[in-house]
């Protein structure tokens, strides 16, 4: 009877070793499949068809120094993908139509047109005069790129966070989203830097904000306090997208 509760016993812990042994593979995939590497398809964080467009609130805030308070300004901008050629090289070209109003009420008015040049491995802004690459794929959290590599301005080092992550904003919902890092310098007492944007799945761009700070240094007493002296800031919430 002894041996018996031995053997069996033998048994039952050699059972939990092959189960444990079982798990460890599983973990391993488990954790694969929970990287930031992109699981879907990169290419619908800016879906790119003609009709498609994005209304957004833009508020802007002008800081000037001696100046008590700044200048506000708020209104709504529509993009709209208006045509696309497909060039020789096998890329595609968009042109979008850029309007604004100053509220919901107003007529839409044209103020310009930008492309957006679509390559299997990145997209490329050109507005004002001046290319960005705002999106580069597959997406993944671990690579950088020049945001400016076509231009003539300084280098700057984007980066993606928080991929395919929900987001919510205003009254509107997005299962999957990303943020795009442009400039991240927000710990100084002299300045503040910051420029970000997120992406949601099938939208495009939802968000943006552009905000460039230079604080108070003119006395001891303003001298770290974060007292904006001048720079502005600019967000871009959108508010309806689809087809046209």
């Amino acid at each position: 009877m002894t041996r018996y509760n031995f053997t069996r016993n033998r048994r039952s812990s050699w059972s939990l070793v092959k189960l444990f042994l079982y798990l460890i593979p599983l973990a391993a995939i488990q954790s694969c499949n929970d990287s930031s590497t992109d699981p879907v398809n990169s290419y619908d964080y800016f879906p790119l068809t003609v009709g498609y467009y994005m209304i957004y609130n833009v508020n802007e805030a002008v800081y000037s120094s001696g100046q008590a308070n700044p200048v506000i300004k708020a209104y709504q901008e529509k993009d709209e993908i208006s045509s696309v050629t497909v060039n020789s090289d096998g890329s595609s070209t968009y042109i979008v139509a850029r309007s604004s109003r100053n509220t919901a009420s107003d007529y839409w008015v044209k103020t310009k047109e930008y492309s957006i040049n679509q390559f299997p491995d990145k997209l490329i802004f050109n507005i004002d005069n001046q290319s960005l690459v705002p999106l580069v794929f597959p997406i993944d959290s671990k690579i950088t790129w020049n945001g400016n590599m076509y231009n003539t301005l300084d280098a700057e080092d984007y980066h993606y966070q928080d991929i395919n992550q929900p987001f919510k904003l205003g009254t509107l919902s997005f299962d999957k989203s990303l943020t795009l890092v442009e400039r991240s310098d927000t710990t100084s007492v002299i300045d503040y830097d910051l420029g970000l944007k997120r992406f949601a799945i099938g939208v495009g761009l939802i968000y943006d904000e552009q905000t460039s700070y230079e604080y108070c240094q003119a006395t001891a007493d303003c001298i770290g306090k974060g007292i904006i002296d001048s720079g502005s800031k600019k967000t871009r919430k959108i508010i309806e997208y689809g087809p046209m």
